[in-house]
């Protein structure tokens, strides 16, 4: 029989939810319990979830688990992970990994040192449609990849208040979604962003920003464009396009991939057609979860490592750079 991994939850919001509700459905799982010190929110969730309420992520450290997924606000990341470490915890961290690269290099090497796992949060790579377009790209479909185009507007409905605090987020848009573009993107096609120029939306203060867009090299040679938009209006668009010199994949996130080689057009859709949203993204989700525990039970690094996280946040921090300065920014 598996060995059954114990899991806890640091962070009872609307992501802790998620990942709480997914590892119910992940086989040889104990979900100890849910790690919060707002009690309205923890003790609801863990009864749902038939796991104990904590007030924070050291007393459910105290109490005994082999994984602890940090999902709280990026501030409160590299406090998490260090502690997760000290106790020989293996770390799911939710993106952006942390605020800063100095935050970064410090968790992975805290984990390092620790001899424990330590995961970043990509979903991305385990939706079915991702995965489909990589393959694509990996056996040659398309031909050489020349152009990506990654583009995600999320309604307001979606943006916690602390997202767009810079103090918090480090970040806005970008931090939290473009994130995920620069990583998926670069994954697909098997390559490494290298340089950036961009635009994002002028902020003063702590407020961070709602929009912008971003161009890139990679280190293959295709370039990329980066889309990314907060709204007031209700919408829902996260897209890739893969330009090749044979060939097009489109993939439409929690939907389908479509493949145009010539006159030809194939469309391949992975969900049911009277599913949800919250049904759809939780197939990446388990998948994802379902990765890191196989990762610890297998004494192996997870696909999707720190170092991962650490590089689409370089990402971001240098578009932020090149948006100030209003030139290209090398990715370091």
């Amino acid at each position: 029989m598996p060995k059954k991994i114990r899991v806890g939850i640091a962070g009872a919001g609307f992501i802790g939810a998620v990942h709480a509700r997914a590892y119910l459905l992940v086989p040889d799982v104990e979900l100890v319990g849910i790690a919060d010190p707002i009690a309205e929110k923890a003790e609801p969730l863990a009864r749902e979830t038939g796991s104990r309420a904590f007030r924070d992520y050291e007393e459910l450290l105290k109490a005994g688990v082999d994984v602890l997924n940090v999902c709280l606000p990026p501030q409160l990341h590299l406090p998490a992970a260090e502690a997760a470490a000290q106790a020989g915890v293996h770390v799911l961290m939710e993106k952006p990994i942390t605020r800063t690269l100095a935050e970064a290099d410090q968790m992975i090497a805290a984990c390092r040192r620790a001899g424990v796992n330590l995961m970043t949060g990509f979903t991305h790579h385990f939706y079915p449609e991702m995965v489909e377009a990589r393959r694509m790209v990996a056996e040659g479909l398309i031909g050489r990849p020349l152009i990506v185009n990654d583009a995600m507007s999320i309604t307001y409905g979606f943006v916690l208040p602390w997202y767009r605090d810079r103090e918090i987020a480090g970040g806005g848009v970008f931090m939290c979604n473009a994130v995920h573009g620069l990583d998926r993107a670069g994954w697909a096609v098997g390559q490494k962003v290298t340089a950036v120029a961009a635009m994002v939306e002028p902020t003063t203060g702590r407020r961070a920003e709602d929009y912008g867009a971003a161009i890139a090299r990679f280190d293959g040679g295709a370039q990329g464009n980066f889309f990314q938009h907060w709204g007031p209006y209700r919408t829902l668009s996260c897209e890739l396009r893969i330009f090749g010199e044979n060939g097009m994949i489109h993939v439409r996130s929690w939907d389908s991939v479509e493949l145009m080689i010539g006159e030809t057009r194939t469309v391949k859709h992975f969900y049911k057609p009277d599913s949800g949203l919250p049904e759809r993204t939780m197939v990446g989700m388990i998948a994802e979860l379902t990765e890191m525990v196989n990762s610890v039970r297998e004494g192996r690094p997870p696909s999707v490592t720190g170092e991962a996280g650490r590089a689409g946040l370089a990402a971001v921090q240098a578009i932020y750079r090149s948006a100030e300065t209003g030139k290209w920014v090398e990715v370091n």
